[in-house]
């Protein structure tokens, strides 16, 4: 199983890999390199390359021809600090 990814690591990525990131995000089942060239409006060399790099940076994974988005790691609230108005 993977473990979840740091929001860090998406925050100091570029523009063009956080939308690639944030458009499997939005899709669990994951996208194939074709479905996403269909999504986004980039070359494919572009996209492939931007894949890879955010496959470095622990951000997806690819399995089965699909790639997939690994969740962003949200850190706990601490129910102490809510305030009741």
């Amino acid at each position: 199983m993977h473990s979840l990814a740091d929001s860090a690591t998406l925050n100091v990525q570029p523009r063009q890999r956080r939308t690639v990131y944030e458009r499997l995000a939005t899709l669990p089942e994951g996208r194939s390199v074709r479905e996403l060239l269909d999504d986004l409006e980039m070359p494919e060399s572009e996209l492939r390359e931007t894949l890879r790099k955010l496959d470095r940076a622990g951000l997806v994974r690819r399995g089965k021809g699909v790639w997939q988005a690994i969740p962003i790691d949200q850190p706990e609230r601490d129910s102490t600090t809510d305030v009741v108005a």
